[in-house]
């Protein structure tokens, strides 16, 4: 039975007092303040725990907590790993070789795999993987203004809204000086969902308006709501290029990579064939 000697240091700079027994060894210029079998405790590692306390009666209680629980860790510890079956050794080992592996591919990768991803490769992968991005929400580029009920010349802003791309500047000064909400996105998809929360649907469902027109306008009792769509794709329809673009360049990167890594696998299984690794039938001796 292995012998334990536990002996702890609360605070070094403070009174000992408590403690019956005081044992110092110096390594690296370091007190070790409390000793498990092979395992040491420093006091620069104590230190950076009671050096949080409020006061004196704080630290000790820190201290004696601490030490506390960093014994019966490795108590408890030796007593598994003196019953637990072999079996966790392999799996220790398995694991370990597996982070070895993911770390190096990661490094590989880094070192050599092509970065970029052409217009051109884009494009091709698209072609021919349309089926992979099909749209599971209604996207739309356009103009959204909200504006209070009594704001003035909502006619002429209604026309404006017809053909928001020839009267950029009166929108902008109108939604300036009068509008609630604003919100100017010609070049970005955003989703219809995004869009049904600034606006009192009351159960209409846009989807179904995009269909009908590219000019939906709704009204509550204190302000109404212009949308112009500019460009629109809903549920089921392939996504456009520049929305699926994203995706699509993760994908071919993963790609590269996946064959970047197999590609070296096969060439190292190679050399080695006619090096280092030998294969023996079953029936040799």
């Amino acid at each position: 039975m292995k012998r334990l000697l536990y002996i702890a240091i609360a605070c070094s700079l403070a009174s000992c007092a408590r403690f019956h027994e005081r044992r110092v060894l110096l390594t690296g210029g370091d007190e070790v303040v409390a000793e498990v079998g092979q395992y040491k405790m420093y006091k620069s590692e104590l230190k950076a725990v009671t050096d949080l306390a409020t006061d004196h009666d704080d630290s000790v209680k820190m201290a004696d907590a601490y030490i506390r629980q960093w014994a019966t860790d490795i108590l408890f510890y030796e007593k598994a790993h003196a019953r637990i079956d072999k079996d966790i050794e392999q799996m220790a080992e398995e694991y370990k070789r597996s982070l070895y592996l993911h770390r190096y591919e990661e490094e590989l990768v880094e070192r050599r795999m092509r970065k970029k991803v052409t217009e051109s490769e884009i494009q091709a992968y698209y072609d021919t993987n349309k089926d992979l991005y099909i749209l599971h929400e209604d996207i739309l580029k356009g103009v959204l203004i909200i504006v209070p009920n009594t704001a003035p010349e909502t006619d002429k802003l209604r026309q404006w809204m017809q053909h928001p791309e020839d009267h950029p500047e009166q929108i902008e000064k109108y939604a300036y000086k009068y509008a609630s909400g604003y919100q100017l996105f010609t070049d970005e998809w955003v989703s219809g969902n995004q869009v049904m929360i600034r606006m009192p649907f009351e159960g209409a469902n846009l989807s179904q308006k995009m269909q009908n027109s590219n000019n939906i306008e709704l009204q509550d009792s204190t302000a109404t709501y212009l949308l112009h769509i500019s460009d629109k794709h809903q549920v089921g329809e392939t996504m456009p290029l520049d929305y699926a673009e994203p995706q699509i360049r993760a994908a071919i990167l993963q790609k590269r990579q996946v064959d970047m890594i197999r590609t070296y696998r096969e060439a190292l299984y190679e050399k080695a064939r006619k090096g280092k690794l030998k294969i023996y039938k079953a029936d040799e001796k």
